[in-house]
């Protein structure tokens, strides 16, 4: 064994053993091969992705921004272009908005920027899984605070879990897999009384309303980050950003984000998008109408009960294991989240919301695996 290996090799093999790997479920085209079907029969209702942006709108977008671009130049005007197309989006200054590879790696930002060996993190539980690998990989230790029966927020139990060593609070709102949000006055409350910095994911905001980003300019300490992926359509191209003060904002683009980290093609298609927000905005309104049409539809069978949801998909419960009627769709092409257990619910599976006929046939297929 050379002295690579028994060195920092081994110190590598070492540190990932705390890490866990990120569980994209199935795939189509993994699927579709086990099943012997084709790709197209396969109903992916396990990422939350936004299937109500029409594909034809989206790919005009996309050779529109092919045309437009030189590969060859990396991205500079366009990104500030972008900060200015959003700023008017979300309200607020340009100087305020980092662009990133999607809010996945802001937030890994984030947490190297703040989170070091011994440090701490806060965030809710259950929750997007994200914060804890992220935490982790810094070697800083997470601490989950499990939410209220009711999914709300308890706010005394996180505020009495920081300690000198907690630097950073986690908070997504509407919450993955809850798909509720949380209330300005609990999150004002927390970033008021925690001297480290309260993140914030709104990836499913649009779905809801209510954003704190008015609560930045009062509470330096308050960062929110959005995504192109759920709303816009957008989650192949990866993009996304962070909200903050001026100062802050400032000092994560100029210091900690990687010169030329967003694909040129990506920035130019969210540009272009932005400039159409009404077909965004009408395909959130069938979101919403499709979503309370799939809850009423969940709860009138028998065993299941749908939570409400501000989100783009439903957490619901059965009566059965949750992973056999998880496996059992898969046998007919269909896939969903298993969640599992979610604080005293047992059973919980989580299902994209996506157009009727989509909806109509998961709910078929729901209906033929319970037993």
């Amino acid at each position: 064994m050379n002295r690579f290996r028994k060195g920092v090799l081994k110190q590598i093999l070492d540190e990932a053993q705390r890490l866990s790997a990120y569980d994209v479920g199935e795939t189509i085209e993994g699927l579709a091969s086990k099943l012997g079907k084709d790709p197209s029969e396969i109903l992916k209702l396990n990422s939350n992705e936004n299937f109500f942006v029409p594909l034809t709108f989206l790919k005009s977008i996309l050779r529109e921004a092919v045309e437009g671009v030189d590969p060859r130049i990396y991205p500079r005007d366009e990104i500030w272009e972008l900060k200015k197309g959003l700023s008017e989006y979300v309200n607020v200054h340009p100087d305020q908005i980092v662009i990133g590879t999607g809010s996945d790696q802001l937030i890994d930002i984030v947490c190297r920027m703040l989170l070091r060996r011994g440090d701490e993190a806060i965030a809710i539980s259950p929750t997007f899984s994200i914060y804890e690998r992220v935490t982790k990989i810094q070697g800083a230790t997470y601490n989950p605070i499990p939410l209220k029966e009711d999914f709300s927020l308890d706010v005394k139990a996180m505020l009495d879990a920081v300690t000198s060593r907690t630097k950073l609070m986690f908070l997504c709102s509407p919450n993955n897999p809850t798909a509720n949000r949380f209330r300005h006055e609990d999150i004002k409350f927390l970033a008021e009384n925690f001297d480290g910095l309260v993140a914030v994911d709104e990836a499913y905001i649009d779905f809801s309303g209510g954003s704190v980003i008015s609560l930045i300019e009062r509470l330096e300490n308050l960062v929110v980050f959005r995504t192109f992926s759920k709303i816009f359509g957008l989650a192949g191209l990866r993009i996304g950003c962070v909200i903050a003060n001026s100062e802050l904002a400032r000092i994560i683009d100029e210091k900690y984000q990687m010169p030329y980290s967003v694909s040129l093609i990506a920035v130019k298609a969210a540009l272009k998008i932005l400039d159409q927000i009404e077909v965004i905005q009408d395909a959130v309104s069938r979101i919403k109408r499709e979503r309370e049409r799939l809850i009423n539809r969940l709860n009138r069978i028998y065993g299941i009960h749908a939570f409400n949801s501000e989100t783009n998909f439903v957490l619901f419960q059965v009566n059965e294991d949750s992973n056999i009627v998880y496996k059992r769709l898969l046998e007919k092409g269909v896939i969903l989240r298993d969640i599992g257990r979610v604080l005293n619910y047992e059973n919980c599976l989580r299902v994209t919301v996506a157009p009727s006929e989509k909806m109509d046939r998961f709910l078929t297929c729901l209906q033929e695996v319970l037993g």
